[in-house]
């Protein structure tokens, strides 16, 4: 991994700036994938789709940042607690021309830090007041049509619901044989009644 210069950012609420990562080359070595999409690139780390401004704490989109570069590197990455891609969902989702993928992301965002505070690789005991939020957040990806339907299938597994799952997984049939194998590990775990997302590249 070669860092570059670091990105500068503009908070749109207040114009403060703030710097974060950007690379010159990096690799996967290394890498974890989940069944929940989320990807850990030690020599490939990804700065945070929101940021939040150390300024103003307003919450902003890197979709939405002209590109500017400072004379140094920088190894910030802006990532978000579970608490705070809530509050940045709040603030953002209501922008008037926001886009489909813009929206997934926030919205995929929320899963992953769900995930890594009560389920990943832990077993915090989850509030009812956060299974439903989350489950809130999970009926709006399965509304998306960029979500593909073994991930919609994952997330009605992690949401433990278990028929539904298994029925887009009956549903469903392809000739690529990762993705069978994919399907046969999210059966085997809605089979198990888990609600844990696994490590793919663990599968290989």
């Amino acid at each position: 991994m070669i860092p570059g210069n670091a990105q500068i950012l503009t908070c749109p609420h207040c114009h403060a700036h703030k710097e974060v990562m950007s690379l010159m080359s990096g690799n996967t070595f290394g890498q974890k994938v989940w069944s929940d999409n989320k990807r850990i690139a030690p020599m490939l780390p990804q700065v945070s789709f929101v940021q939040k401004c150390p300024s103003c704490n307003g919450y902003f989109l890197m979709s939405r940042q002209e590109p500017d570069y400072g004379s140094r590197s920088s190894f910030e990455l802006g990532d978000l607690s579970y608490p705070e891609t809530k509050e940045a969902w709040i603030s953002l989702k209501d922008i008037p021309d926001l886009t489909e993928n813009e929206r997934l992301s926030m919205l995929i965002m929320q899963v992953w830090a769900y995930n890594d505070k009560f389920t990943r690789e832990t077993t915090n005991p989850v509030p009812r007041e956060e299974q439903a939020y989350i489950n809130g957040i999970i009926d709006q990806l399965l509304n998306l049509d960029k979500v593909d339907t073994l991930l919609k299938a994952e997330l009605l597994r992690e949401a433990g619901r278990f028929d539904e799952s298994m029925q887009l997984l009956d549903n469903y049939s392809t000739d690529d044989s990762f993705l069978n194998k994919l399907q046969a590990k999210i059966r085997k775990q809605v089979q198990a009644s888990d609600t844990r997302p696994f490590l793919i590249s663990a599968m290989f």
